[in-house]
């Protein structure tokens, strides 16, 4: 997923591009609210796109998990919650024997090709000279210097956790790193995050779905409910964005 341009600012890494990201999501969250409670009638987005995901889900399988992973870490012209995919098909059951369909690991590994393929790009974009900030490229490159056995470590912990990989894949295409040293803990690290997403839908799918079917648009009461948790889901995603971007800065500054 091609993250926000980290810049510089007063000494540290200023994500720019992620507060303002901040700022107009809550904006806008704080506006749907607004014309929820003037328009009592109005859908909700967040049944919608659990709707959506739950039908392609069920007609795409394995393969819709790899492209639908794909295109959510090779872009964020696009944005969309390709994790909700793995995590569906974790916990779909069939509605005859109520056994689960799909093989967590089998959704993880499908889920984790797609993933680290569309983060290639990423590097591969670096590779080939495309636009890397300067603060980022130089810690990533004393990252290299001072600790090249850290490097693979660094990039599966990334790509195990939510937390943007772009940060330090693009700078190290940039740099010409061997890119065998940065698939092969990527896919790790995916493959591990997805199966694990695929897991948590096979506990908690049957419960979020009937919480998602029990709101009722109309009840004030359930549209700030359901505000709130997207708005702390936007700040849990931001403040991973931050991390990382602050990783990066100490990393730069301690060489």
């Amino acid at each position: 997923m091609i993250s926000p341009t980290l810049e510089e600012h007063d000494g540290g890494v200023n994500l720019r591009s992620a507060d303002w990201a901040l700022v107009i999501s809550l904006l806008l969250l704080l506006l749907y609210w607004f014309a929820g409670s003037a328009l009592p009638w109005m859908a909700s987005p967040t049944v919608l796109v659990y709707q959506w995901l739950l039908e392609f889900s069920l007609m795409s399988g394995y393969l819709g998990a790899a492209v639908i992973s794909f295109f959510g870490n090779a872009t964020v012209l696009f944005p969309f919650p390709y994790v909700g995919v793995p995590y569906i098909l974790g916990g779909v059951r069939d509605p005859v024997t109520m056994q689960f369909v799909f093989d967590p690991m089998a959704i993880g590994l499908a889920a984790g090709a797609g993933a680290v393929t569309g983060e290639m790009t990423g590097y591969l974009l670096g590779y080939l000279g495309g636009e890397v900030s300067p603060k980022s490229s130089a810690a990533v490159r004393s990252l290299m210097s001072s600790h090249p056995r850290l490097i693979p470590a660094v990039l599966f912990l990334l790509a195990a956790t939510p937390i943007p990989d772009d940060m330090v894949v693009v700078p190290l295409g940039l740099a010409k790193y061997d890119w065998r040293r940065v698939l092969v803990p990527q896919l790790l690290g995916k493959c591990l995050f997805l199966t694990g997403v695929a897991w948590a839908g096979r506990i908690s799918l049957g419960w979020v779905d009937s919480i998602l079917c029990s709101l009722d648009p109309t009840n004030p009461v359930s549209r700030a409910v359901e505000v709130v948790a997207i708005a702390l889901i936007v700040v849990v995603i931001y403040f991973g964005v931050r991390s990382g971007g602050q990783t990066l800065s100490f990393t730069s500054r301690t060489e």
